[in-house]
């Protein structure tokens, strides 16, 4: 939880584990797409820094935020 002590937008890179050899499934939502784009781009670009291949990123878009869980099933 972010609160006044902790910004969540900072982290340390040496604490995050290798994510090599992991499969990450993102759902991101087409309403709004300035602003999930954004998001979309920061996510793929944080996993394969930490060593998540693209190929190993599945990218499933949904028209809205009430469709997302489905979309995650």
């Amino acid at each position: 939880m972010a609160t006044n002590l902790k910004n969540l937008s900072q982290y340390g890179p040496d604490e995050i584990p290798s994510g090599e050899g992991k499969r990450i499934g993102i759902v991101v939502s087409e309403w709004n797409q300035e602003i999930t784009t954004a998001l979309l781009e920061g996510a793929v670009r944080t996993l394969t820094e930490h060593g998540v291949r693209e190929e190993d990123i599945r990218i499933a878009h949904v028209p809205g935020s009430f469709e997302l869980p489905l979309g995650a099933q």
